[in-house]
């Protein structure tokens, strides 16, 4: 596992310095002022700050944010752990310096959220109204404990973490999908291949054009996965359902290697997990409810055989009765990507 090339009291002095440097009356302010401060800072606060940083660990000078911006782009995993783990005490709060690494509304900080509670059904309210809109057909769903997978950055004991946040039913839906995809392309073998518009301009942006290539079986593949994509979306109503009346209040704590960084799971059985963790004290509100994490593996591995089970049933009745000459109505739809983005796809 790799861990940041400075010890950590090198990246506090850094981190010190930037700081003195973009506000030198930080230091002079209590930590309750610190802190309003900090998770309200301006984009030229942090610009200047992650401008000194990038001087004194990296040794690269960067005059206004565009320089920054393509300098940090040019990372490896080293150096973007380096650079996170000495900048997270100006982000984060709390003992474990805790800071969701996602987009929130000007003027909202995580301050607004005592709870992880709080934050997951202000997240559910958000998630809803989102799809009214863009339905306006849909039916809002009551909260249930659902939350939709974030990112996360904590201190542990002084180390830093990258970290995802999960409700349980999020997190085995996921492993109903990686089951899925593995055994669709088990059954019928495919890859998608660029089509003849692939990668032109159009929009200040370019064409996403790729097609699927099952060897002759694309319209059989299609039925399989619009079944899979209604099952996965009855399993994870299922299983939020279920967690929700069971009501056990645990949260599964999985230490992973990602990318060879520092990385933790943490999945919360239901909503009554999420209230019992509050962001000031996130580890140890963890831990005072951590679950065996031998019952996920348990969970997981019956939606993965359930899973199989389904699709290769679905798969035989496809191949018997299924015309494959029906062409399924959908809306037509063109995928554009801003310039610059995922250019190796191109």
């Amino acid at each position: 596992m790799k861990h940041p090339i400075l010890p950590s009291n090198e990246r506090e002095v850094a981190l010190r310095r930037a700081i003195i440097h973009a506000i030198p009356e930080y230091y002079a302010w209590t930590e309750a002022e610190q802190e309003q401060y900090r998770l309200n800072a301006s984009s030229e606060t942090i610009f200047c700050i992650q401008q000194s940083l990038l001087k004194s660990l990296f040794d690269i000078n960067t005059n206004s944010e565009e320089q920054l911006d393509d300098a940090i782009n040019e990372f490896d995993d080293e150096k973007y752990l380096l650079l996170n783990s000495a900048l997270l005490p100006f982000q984060g709060i709390g003992k474990n310096n805790f800071f969701i690494n996602e987009h929130m509304a000007d003027g909202i900080t995580l301050l607004d959220f005592p709870s992880l509670g709080d934050y997951a059904r202000d997240d559910h309210h958000f998630q809803q109204q989102a799809r009214k809109q863009e339905d306006p057909t849909y039916e809002i769903q009551p909260y249930r404990g659902d939350l939709f997978p974030c990112w996360a950055r904590l201190t542990i004991n002084g180390e830093f973490n990258y970290a995802s946040l999960f409700s349980l039913a999020a997190w085995l839906s996921d492993v109903v999908d990686e089951a899925g995809t593995t055994r669709i392309n088990e059954l019928i073998p495919h890859d998608y291949i660029k089509g003849k518009n692939h990668g032109k301009q159009e929009q200040q942006g370019t064409l996403l054009d790729l097609q699927v290539d099952a060897a002759g079986k694309e319209s059989q593949l299609d039925e399989l996965q619009h079944r899979f994509y209604k099952y996965m979306h009855a399993r994870y109503e299922h299983l939020l359902e279920r967690f929700n009346k069971e009501s056990k209040q645990q949260v599964y704590i999985q230490r992973i290697e990602q990318n060879q960084d520092p990385h933790i799971n943490f999945i919360f059985s239901d909503k009554s997990a999420f209230n019992a963790v509050h962001f000031r004290n996130f580890h140890q509100d963890c831990e005072h409810i951590a679950g065996d994490i031998i019952e996920l593996d348990i969970l997981a591995k019956q939606e993965q055989k359930e899973t199989v089970k389904f699709l290769d049933t679905n798969y035989h009745d496809i191949l018997d009765n299924y015309d494959p000459s029906v062409t399924r109505l959908r809306k037509k739809r063109k995928i554009i990507l801003a310039d610059g983005v995922l250019d190796d796809l191109l």
